[in-house]
C-alpha cells in the first residue's frame, strides 16, 4: 500500500472512533458568536438595501426573454 492511503485510512479511522469530548461551552461563547455573526448579517443586509434595485435588475435579467431571442427561435 502507498503512503497517502495508509495516511487516510488512519485518519477516517479517527474521526470514525472518536469519543465525547466531555467538555461544556463557555457562557460567554454564545456572546463572542453573536457579536461577530450579528454585525456581518447586519452589513450584508445593509448592502442587499443599497443594492436592491440592480439585484432585482439582474434577477429579471436573468429570466427574462429578448423579443430578439423569439425572433430569431420562430426564424429557424
Amino acid at each position: 500500500m502507498n503512503l497517502k492511503l495508509i495516511f487516510s485510512l488512519v485518519v477516517l479511522m479517527n474521526l470514525i472512533t472518536v469519543g465525547s469530548a466531555n467538555a461544556y461551552i463557555d457562557p460567554n461563547t454564545g456572546g463572542f458568536f453573536f457579536q461577530t455573526v450579528a454585525p456581518f448579517v447586519y452589513g450584508l443586509l445593509g448592502v442587499i438595501v443599497v443594492f436592491w434595485k440592480r439585484i432585482t435588475g439582474f434577477v429579471k435579467g436573468l429570466f427574462s426573454r429578448k423579443k430578439d431571442d423569439n425572433n430569431s427561435i420562430n426564424d429557424a
